[in-house]
Formats: structure tokens, sequence, C-alpha cells
């Protein structure tokens, strides 16, 4: 679907005629640009070098060689010499710079033909006794032989008879002719008997083509070796001229048969492939040179007839070879040769070399002819394909309509509905109007050039508005803008023909090789000088004159293709350029590298990488979709208002997709304009979530729903549309891509909406509404939509009982109605499902006629349904309730039965622990409401709740029971509310609950109950020493006056303190002893680490299951398949003893580091939890000395030394924390706001794994979370000031 566009035609003039070849120096590539390179030409005598004089292109010309008969020439590229071999047999190395001449090598016999490979490493001579000769760079021979020397004879071809000519069908022509014998291969008239060779592209073969004495004209495919590999099959009227595809696949030659002129394309073994048919006789117009481009892309054919000459430029595409262009020569200055450019970033460049000496240098591109609507046109020599894409995707090489021109077609362009067309001859041909592609001819308008443009070959040919047309010429380095007329223009000299004319032109320095004009720019357009990569914005004066008004962007290299777009929603314009070296730009910012094609469409760019398509909204630059393609796909075209795009594969052959961003994007512009058919319609055709209706703007949704109810004229599309409602925002998750962020979204949202109420909230709303018709047309319609409303909101009785409504009305219309809404119901619920749910409505005829459009044997549920029947009405609700799993309901109506079904009730409602339903519904009832109190105080203590138990039993009349389970629990308050109502004595029941709570360690109560209930003043003393509360004791010792606080309080103080002392002093020198052993066994693993580069250590194998237990991190010494297949300790006990081992504080433990961390956190953690107790008993000790005088004032020295003591300890665990507790036991946790735990954890996964920070993490992630963190102290004021 491409064509084949002249970007620019250099025109450089020299004083070198007659050449014969053209070398290019190719070091000194300019920009892609061919103007400031180097050039040899070659002549019969001499070799020329030739640079470029000025911007005129004017070259200078200076003789390097002067040698005759000179048969070939090559520019070795790694030695920056020139070979020449003359008919002589000299073949001489010249050094253009200093003209240096020596001798390569010589051929006595002389040299017909020489030819380089492409990597210049071998050159095979073909000498005038027609050996072939094959050397190396150095011209050191590998090998000789004879042109006509046989294969070796396993090399020749096998016929086994298969496809024999007896065996075949012969049509028409009958039996007779499959025994005429073929004819002999003939030699063609015009064959000058000449040798010509060419490579493929790799330099691994070459092929000779020759005049063989038995054969004719034939070739024969040599290695680079020299040894012979193929001959050609027998072949009638072939030409001299050969070409090998680069690419490698096939060699073209030129072939006269007897019902066409073709190109034989024949492959490496000499066996014909295929041909395509010429437009012209090879008898009346010879094939003078054959080449193919160094991309392999172009073919390109010279030929010669009486009165002019021509180049016919071929590409292929699904199959079916395409001429594209073809450039005429008249015989004023006729055409001497032509070259392909074989530089990177030039393999495009066609250098034309006329007789005159002029070097006209062609660049060619590919590009797709477009149109906005959708429509293609495609070259194909005097044919005009065009394809509307829009409506059908044609493959190629068909099309939709062919326009017939009567000469060769070179270029089009479109502008609104006219069509221009740039033939051969340079005339112009205007179609309009163009919209359509009807069987009837168009309008055309013919136009002929004037004298100026008769002598120019225009570039870059578009269509600036409905006036004038712009085209360029180049001459040197400088180029014309050229504004054309579209309007006929008739001249006394043209014999009153209509002519076309340059009504203005702008002359800029530098080559120009593209135009873009903007989709609806009047007075701009667009230009690219490739010399400094500048893009100029030049506009159109009202007097027609041109101007450059400014540098619209500097693009860091040049580009082969730009485009300019501008965006009618929001002004947003730009200009999109695509480089040879596939760099995308847009506005001279980068976007992607390795694009192969490029696009706008909409508000998008559609660009291609080798196998992928990617969007990028124009906009905000931000990408926005990708998806994968055929590998090697193009784009062709893409219709916005079809969402579609259209892409040529490698091969050809087209493909039509419809990008999920393109729908959306159109669907976002008809759900903005409330045209909810439009987008149903294209939702449902591209499969799309229909979500996306309400999610594109919530809040416009819900003020639209008259509007989208009134639009949606079929019943199932809204049928689907609820179907398909989710708790989800699709603009926020699978469609976000076309929707800008979170925040802008839910300002669409209405006050109370909530996306997590999504389905609840739209199927309210509509139902609603629909519920509201009146017309008898909408109300039809909406009856199928309101079920499935029914069925999102849960609400399947009300379902039922609307179906049911319409089956009871008696309408000879509508006999059927209910049974299909009952049938479409059961599409969306399980018939099982809507059998309860009718069986809940107490309704036997809903059942029955449920149960009838089921798949239920009637002998099953209709004795179920006869047996419910005879049943009390409270009773059988309840039965149904109970078959239903509707316990709470069932126990409702079971409670109107009466007494009678007391028992049943009961033992209901401890079936199924219905005691608080059961309470609320015999709250009247009250001995049967005391039995279930009684009954549900059992349940509580059945399950160790015993402070509800107990207060149930009290309901229930069980004080003894209540009393004992207050007991249980020690709720002593309300231990001695039941014994007063049960008449016992509170001292004694009060003396029972003291041992109790002293074992719970609640001694201040056991001391207030002793106090207010028993009176046993040496009780209370002896309970409140005994749980160490100093200060209540002293308290009561003071008010009880005597020698209470010295015999008794004293000597219980100082004996505590003494033990606490010890036991600080124990607790210090433990927690030095852990710190100081994990130092130990840090520096242990720190030297074993650095020794065996971070090998496993000591661990045991048989302890690596606790690390596949507790952690999920991946282990370097076990590979993904093993971690699961180690033991699991799923039993309690097997994992309570295995977390023993693993925390044993035993010397040699593998995890004795992990065990000692574990330890220190709880040591650290009980040494906190002392500071109150430490505090209240320095307390003690100060009120002890206030009532000892000066003879006790060592108990103030104690107090003192106990509070130094215990400081001390708290400032060692203080500033150790930091030392035990080091960042990498956090982990990837532990970096949060510091960043620390950040850089750890970034080692731990990827390409770059650290392992020995990946086995410390192992190791780390079996301490329980909360103690790979330093513990808390929570200091509080503790000590006492008056204290030292």
């Amino acid at each position: 679907m491409r064509n084949l566009k002249l970007q620019y035609c250099k025109e450089l003039t020299t004083d070198v005629g007659q050449p014969k070849q053209l070398l290019i120096q190719p070091t000194e590539i300019h920009n892609g640009e061919s103007g400031g390179s180097t050039f040899y030409v070659v002549t019969s005598n001499n070799i020329f070098r030739l640079e470029t004089e000025n911007a005129q292109g004017r070259c200078k010309s200076k003789i390097i060689a002067d040698l005759p008969d000179i048969v070939s020439a090559e520019y070795l590229q790694l030695d920056a010499q020139i070979c020449v071999a003359t008919g002589g047999g000299e073949v001489l190395i010249i050094q253009p710079d200093t003209l240096e001449t020596r001798e390569g090598t010589f051929c006595d016999v002389g040299i017909e033909c020489m030819s380089w490979s492409p990597n210049q490493e071998v050159v095979a001579f073909i000498t005038k006794t027609h050996n072939v000769v094959v050397m190396t760079c150095t011209y050191d021979l590998i090998a000789e032989q004879q042109l006509d020397q046989d294969l070796a004879k396993e090399q020749e071809f096998v016929n086994v008879g298969w496809g024999k000519k007896e065996t075949q069908f012969q049509g028409t022509a009958g039996k007779a002719a499959a025994k005429e014998k073929s004819e002999e291969t003939t030699l063609n008239d015009n064959d000058d008997g000449s040798v010509h060779v060419t490579w493929r592209g790799d330099g691994a073969y070459f092929a000779v083509s020759y005049v063989s004495a038995a054969r004719g004209r034939t070739f024969k495919v040599y290695d680079c070796e020299g040894k012979l590999q193929f001959s050609a099959e027998k072949c009638s009227q072939i030409m001299e001229n050969i070409a090998w595809r680069p690419s490698g696949n096939w060699l073209a030659m030129a072939q006269r048969l007897p019902n066409k002129s073709c190109i034989a394309l024949f492959e490496k073994n000499g066996l014909r492939h295929r041909d395509f048919t010429l437009p012209f006789d090879l008898d009346e117009e010879k094939v003078v040179q054959l080449k193919w481009s160094e991309g392999s892309d172009i073919l390109a054919i010279q030929t010669k007839r009486d009165g002019s000459q021509s180049i016919y430029l071929y590409t292929i595409g699904n199959y079916h070879w395409y001429l594209k262009q073809v450039l005429v020569y008249d015989e004023q200055d006729p055409l001497a040769f032509f070259h392909w450019d074989s530089r990177l970033g030039s393999e495009n460049d066609l250098h034309v070399c006329l007789e005159s000496g002029k070097h006209l240098i062609h660049r060619w591109s590919f590009a797709v002819d477009r149109y906005v609507r959708g429509l293609v046109a495609v070259i194909d020599g005097k044919r005009l394909l065009l394809s509307d894409f829009a409506k059908a995707v044609i493959p190629p090489p068909m099309s939709q309509r062919v326009i017939e021109i009567n000469d060769y077609i070179n270029s089009i362009t479109w502008h609104e509905s006219t069509l221009c067309v740039y033939t051969s001859d340079k005339s112009i041909y205007i179609y309009q109007p163009l919209q359509q592609l009807s069987q009837e001819p168009p309008a055309v308008i013919q136009l002929k050039p004037n004298k100026e443009l008769a002598r120019l070959r225009l570039a870059n040919l578009v269509n600036f508005n409905c006036d004038y047309l712009l085209a360029t010429q180049s001459v040197g380095n400088c180029t014309r803008i050229l504004l054309i007329n579209k309007e006929p223009d008739i001249e006394e000299e043209e014999a009153n023909d209509a002519v076309y004319k340059v009504h203005s032109s702008l002359k800029i320095n530098g080559t120009v090789n593209t135009i873009s004009i903007g989709a609806s720019a009047m007075d701009e357009f667009y230009v690219q000088t490739i010399q400094n990569a500048h893009c100029y914005e030049i506009s159109l004066k009202p007097d027609n004159s041109m101007k450059v008004e400014r540098n619209h962007a500097q693009l860091s290299q040049p580009a082969d293709q730009i485009e300019y777009f501008n965006l009618n929603s929001d002004s947003t314009a730009g200009i999109i350029s695509l480089r040879s070296q596939q760099s995308l730009h847009l506005d001279g910012r980068r976007i992607a590298e390795d694009v192969t094609s490029f696009c706008v469409v909409g508000n998008y760019l559609a660009y291609t990488q080798l196998n992928a398509l990617h969007f990028v909204h124009l906009r905000n630059r931000r990408q926005v979709s990708s998806r994968n393609i055929e590998r090697g796909g193009k784009l062709v075209t893409a219709i916005a208002s079809e969402a579609r795009v259209v892409m040529q594969m490698p091969r050809g052959n087209l493909e039509a997709i419809c990008p999920r961003v393109l729908a959306l994007d159109l669907v976002g512009a008809l759900l903005q304009r409330r045209q909810y058919q439009l987008a149903m319609q294209m939702l449902r055709k591209q499969r799309i979530n229909l979500n996306i209706i309400c999610d594109h703007n919530v809040k416009e949704f819900v003020a639209s729903i008259d509007i989208f109810l009134k639009e949606i004229r079929q019943s199932q599309w809204l049928c689907l549309f609820l179907s398909e409602l989710q708790n989800e925002d699709l603009t926020q998750g699978m469609y976000s891509s076309n929707y800008e962020g979170k925040e802008q979204q839910e300002s669409n949202y209405p006050g109370d909406y909530r996306v997590e109420n999504k389905v609840e909230y739209i199927s309210k709303l509509i139902c609603q509404h629909m519920k509201k018709a009146t017309e008898k047309d909408d109300v039809d319609r909406y009856r199928l939509p309101i079920i499935t409303s029914y069925v999102k909101l849960g609400h399947l009785e009300e379902a039922l009982l609307l179906i049911w409504q319409e089956k009871q009305r008696i309408s000879n219309e509508n006999l059927n109605l209910a049974d299909d809404m009952l049938k479409y119901l059961l599409y969306m619920v399980d018939v099982n499902d809507l059998y309860n749910v009718a069986l809940g409505t107490y309704d036997f005829g809903l059942v029955v006629f449920v149960a009838q459009k089921s798949q239920k044997d009637p002998k099953e549920f209709l004795p179920y349904l006869n047996e419910l029947k005879s049943l009390p009405l409270d009773y059988r609700k309840f039965k149904i309730d109970e078959h239903l799993k509707r316990f709470a309901k069932a126990l409702n109506h079971l409670a109107h039965c009466g007494e009678d079904y007391y028992t049943e009730a009961l033992e209901f409602i401890k079936k199924h622990g219905l005691f608080v339903q059961g309470l609320q519904c015999y709250r009247n009832q009250k001995e049967f409401h005391q039995k279930i109190c009684v009954a549900y105080a059992d349940r509580l203590r059945s399950q160790a709740k015993l402070e509800n138990a107990s207060l149930m039993y009290e309901r229930g009349g069980q004080l003894q029971q209540a009393l004992m389970s207050a007991k249980h629990i020690l709720d002593w308050q309300r231990v001695l509310v039941l014994a007063k109502l049960l008449n016992e004595s509170l001292p004694e029941v009060a003396l029972s609950m003291v041992g109790p709570l002293q074992q719970q360690s609640r001694h201040l109560e056991a001391y207030e109950l002793i106090k207010d209930y028993v009176q046993d003043r040496d009780k209370q003393m002896e309970v409140l020493l005994e749980g160490h509360l100093y200060g209540r004791a002293i308290f009561e010792a003071r008010l009880q006056g005597g020698n209470i606080l010295a015999d008794k309080v004293t000597p219980s103080l100082l004996a505590y303190v003494n033990q606490l002392q010890t036991s600080l002093e124990a607790d210090h020198q433990l927690f030095l002893d852990y710190k100081k052993r994990l130092q130990i066994i840090r520096q242990q693993q720190a030297a074993q680490g650095d020794g065996d580069g971070g090998g496993s250590g000591d661990v045991d194998i048989d302890e690596v299951d606790l690390l596949s237990d507790t952690t999920s991190m991946h282990s370097s010494r076990h590979s993904g398949s093993s971690r699961g297949t180690g033991k699991t300790f799923r039993s309690s006990k097997n994992r309570r003893k295995h977390e023993r081992k693993l925390l044993s504080l035993k010397p040699g433990n593998p995890f004795e580091d992990i065990a000692l961390i574990d330890a220190l956190h709880n040591h650290i953690t009980k040494i906190g939890q002392q500071q109150q107790v430490v505090h209240d008993t320095c307390k003690a000790l100060l009120q002890v000395t206030e009532d000892g005088g000066d003879g006790d004032y060592s108990a103030d020295i104690l107090a003192a030394s106990l509070q130094r003591e215990f400081k001390q300890l708290l400032l060692t665990v203080e500033s150790s924390l930091d030392e035990i507790w080091i960042p990498e036991l956090a982990g990837g946790n532990g970096g949060a706001g510091t960043g620390t735990g950040f850089s750890f954890a970034q080692h731990l996964t990827g390409p770059n794994v650290d392992y020995l920070a990946l086995k410390k993490e192992q190791r780390y992630a079996l301490i329980s979370p909360l103690k790979r963190f330093k513990p808390q102290l929570n200091i509080i004021d503790w000590p006492h000031d008056i204290l030292l």
C-alpha cells in the first residue's frame, strides 16, 4: 500500500561527458545527504574526481587517472583507494589523494569484467577467454576455471518423472501437444554477447551471465571461493543483464516470451521461480541496465527505445509487482547509466548520470497516500488503485476502484475532495469530486506543463489549498519552493492546451526533503532542510508571495518524514518527525526509537515498532496504550470515526484492528453528546464492558437517566447493561488509559455515590425511573429490565411477585407474557434458588407456577406442598421457613402457634442457637421465658462465658448456679449480692474469696474484701505484706498505732528490698552476658562470611526446614522446585517443639544469635516494667525513715542505693539498643523514613542478588516481626529527686 515518493531531485553540473561508472566515497556523508560527498566518475579512458564548487551545484573535476580501455573500477573503503581494471589485463590501485598508482595484478589474456563482493573481501574477474578468476582483496588467487565447465555429476538436477509434460492436461491443444518436443533454447537477436556479474548481498555467492555455445544465454552461480555451485535451467530469449537481490532470494533477468515481455526471477539453484510482466515489448524497448536498491525494496530497469530512455522502478507487495515510478529522458541529453547508493542511510538514493555530464541525485522514500476519511491510493503503472477502508478492507492488489490514465503515474496528492495525479510526462490530472468511490467516472481536468516546468522534475508535490499546489526543485545546495496553479491557464504557444505554471517561488538555502501541510491550514506550511535539520514555517501572503516566518523546530538530526497536526478540540498543534534511523520525535522531543511507521488518528499518535503498536495522546504526550502485532507490521491508515487501524504485514497482506483506546475515545465523545444508542452499539460491537456508560461521568449519567432510557429502545440492551454492572470504576482500572487522574474522575461522582455501592445505586435509580413509566410501550419495554434490576439488587421475591401479578391478569393479548418473563428470570437465577424464593412467599400457586417451569418432578414437590397445606397457617409458615433455613423468621412464626408448641420451640432454639431471638419472641410468657434463660445460661457456661451465664441463671431463677458461675470468675461483688439473696453468711463467703484472689495477685481486692466484710486487722496486714503493698500497709499501721510498723512492716520491707536488689543485679549481669555472647557470634559469622565468600556456614541442613517454614524468600541453597518438599510441622505440638529448638540458648545452636535477640527483647521488656515497682519501694523506704527518726537513716541509704542501681541498669540497656538491633534486622520493613531498610532490601531481588545479604535476611525472618525492632522502654518519672 506504499507509494514511492520523490523527496528531492538534486541537479549537479559537471564537465565530464560520456560517463560509464560512478564511485562514491562513503566517508563524507553529511547528515545523510549526498551533496557534500566526493564522487569519482569513470569514463572509457579517465577517472575524474568531482567536488561541489558552489551552492548552484557546479562541480569541479580533476583527473586522477588516465588509462586506456577502462573495464571497471571500484572504490575500496578500507584503504581509501580505487581499483581499476583495463581491457588489456592490468589491475591498478590508485591513491586518489596523492595520485600514486601501483599494480595489483595482471591478466595476460585481457579482462572483460571485474566485480568486487559487497564486503570487498573477494574480487571476481572474467577474462576475455571466459575464465572465472576469483582472488582475495590482496590479489591472492583463490580459484580459476572455465565458464563452460559443467557441474559435477552429483550437483546436476535429477528428473524423477514428476510433472512430465506427457502427464499434464493440455487443454484445447489436445493430447498431440503432449508429444511435441520443446523448442531449443535460442539467443535473443539483440544480445550483445557481453558478460555480467552480480553478487548476493552477503558476498557468499556471485552469478555470471554469459552466452554459452551450447545453451545460449544462461548464468552460473559460484561461491566466494570460486567453486561452481549451480547452473541455470534452460531458458530462451533471456537478456544479458542480471541482478541478484541483496536479500538473496531472487536473481532478476529480462526475458522475451512469445506472449509477453517480462522480468524472470530465478532462485539461487538456477530454477525459474516466477516472473512479472513488463508494460513494454523488449523487441521495441531494450533493457540496458538492471539493478536492485541496497535495501532490496526497489528494482530499477533502464530501457532504451527510439527517441527516449526510461528508468522503471518496481516494488513488490503481497506477491504483486507495482510499477511506482517512470523517469523519462529524451535524446537531447541521453541517459548514460544509473547507480544505487550503498551508503548507510542512503539506500534509496538513485544517482542518474547523463551523457552531457549532468548528475541527478534522486532520493526516494516510501509513504502511504492516505486521505483523512480512510481513502488510500496505490500507484501501479498507469493505474491508480483506490480503496475506502472506512467501508471495507480490500486486500491488495485488489481495490475498490481503479482509475486508468494514458501515461505512467508518478505521484498523487489530496485536498478535500480533489485528487491530483502527476504523471511521467509531467502532466497533472485533477479529479473532482472524489468523495465516494462510485463506478461513475469523476470529472477530470488535464493540465500540461509550461516551458519552464517541462524542464523540471518536481519533488514533494502536495496540494496546498483549493487553488494551488506546492513542489520543490533542488539545484546544488539550494531549493526552490514552487507555488503552482491548479486552474487551467490557456496560452497561445501551448496550442490552446490547458497548462499549469509557477505563480511564485521561494529560494531556501539547503535541500528540502519534505513538506507538510496541516489539515486545516490555509496560508502556512512547513518544510525541512537536511543540512541543518531546521523545520521552517512558511506563509503565503495575499499577493501569492511566500515568506519564511520562523524556525518552528530544531531537530537533532534530519527527518525523512514530517507531519503537521492540529487538534481542533483544544488548539494543540505540533510537528511529528521520523528519521531514517527510526527515531520518532514530537516537536523535537523524542517519543520512541526503532519506529517503523506512524499515523495521526483523532487525538492520538499511533506508531509501530518491530512487533508492537503504541498510542500517544497528542495533548499531554503520554503513552496510553500498547499492544502486540505481527512482526514487521506497518500502519496504512486509521479511521477515527470507526476506531479502526489498518496495517500491512511484511508479505503484503492487510489486517484491520479496532484498538481499545480508539474505541473508548469514540465512545467517550458519544457519551458526552448523550448519544447512548450509538455508544451502546459501539460498545457491543467492540466487546467493551458496558459499565463505562455510567463510569465515564457518573454525575452526568445520573442526571440523564431519562434520556438514557429513552435512547435505548431495545429492552435486551437495558437488561444487558444492568446485568454487567459491577462495583468498580473502570475509568480507574481496566480503561484508565483514556482518562486523566483519579481525583478528576471522582469529581464527577454525585454526593451520595460510592463505588463500592455502585450496583445498588445505579440499579435502584434506573428501576425507580422505569416504574414511573405510564405509556404502554414503555411499560412493556421495561418489564424485563425491571426484573433484571431486582436480580442485581437481590430482590428475587419482588421479581417473582411482579411476574405473578402479570400471570393473574386476564389478557388475551399476552397469554404467555408471564411465562416468558419467568423463563427470562430463570436465565439469571438458578431454578432451585428461585423455587425456594417462591416457596418463601407462602403462595402455593406461585410455587407450582415456578416448579412447572423447572425440571422438578411433580412426584417430588406436590406431596410436600399438600402436606404443608394440611398444617395450620402459622405452623405451615414455620415449616416453610425451617425448610428454607430462615430460622429466625421460622421462630417468629412458631411463637404465634401457642403453648402447645413450647417444647418444640425450646428444642428449635437450642438446636439453632436462637436464644436472643427466642427471648424476644417469648418475652410475655414468663415461665417459658425463664426456661429459655436457663437453657441459654447452660450454653454460655459450656462455652466458658461464665459472666453472661451468671446473669442468665439469675434471670431464669437459678440463683445457686448464678453464684457458682460468679465464683469461678472471682466476681466478688456479684458473689456477695447473690449470697445475700440466698441468705448465706457474708463473712464466710467473703473469707472464701480471699485465697483465690491472692492466687490471681489481686491482693488489693482481697484486702478490701477482708476490711469491709471480715473485720480482721491481722489478716488485712498479712494480705498487704504478702502482696508487697507497703504503701497501704504503712498507712494501716499508722492508723492502728502501736508497734505494728516496726514489728511487721519494716522487717518485711527490708527483706523485700534485699530480694529486689539481688534480682536487679542478676538482671544486669544476665543482660551483659547475653550481649557479649551475641557480639562474639556476630564476629564469628562475619569472619566466616569473609572467608568462604558468603557460604552456608555451620547451619545444619536439617535446620533449613525452619527457614522454609517461616519465610517465603528464595534460598540460594535450594531450587525453587524443592522449596515445598520439606516438612511442614502442621501439628501445634511439633511446631512448639521446633520453636523451642530454634530459641535454645545452648552454645552451638546454629540459630543462637536469633535466640539471644529473642531473649534480650523479653529481658529488656521485663526490666522496663519494673520502673513503678522500684518507685513504690523507694517511697515506702522513705516513709519508714520518717517514722524511725535519725536511727533509721540507713533506710534512706538503702533507698538511694536501690534507685542508683536501677538507674544504672536502665542506662546500660538504653545505650546498648542500637548495638543489638542493627539495621539488617529490620530488613525491607525497617527503612521507612530513614531509607536504610530500602537500600538494604533492594539487594535481595533483581538480577544482581547479594546472596550474603539474602542469607542474613532469611535468618532474621525467623524472629518474630515485633522483636526485629528494638523494644520501647516507655520511661516514666520514676526516680525520687530527694534521693542521691
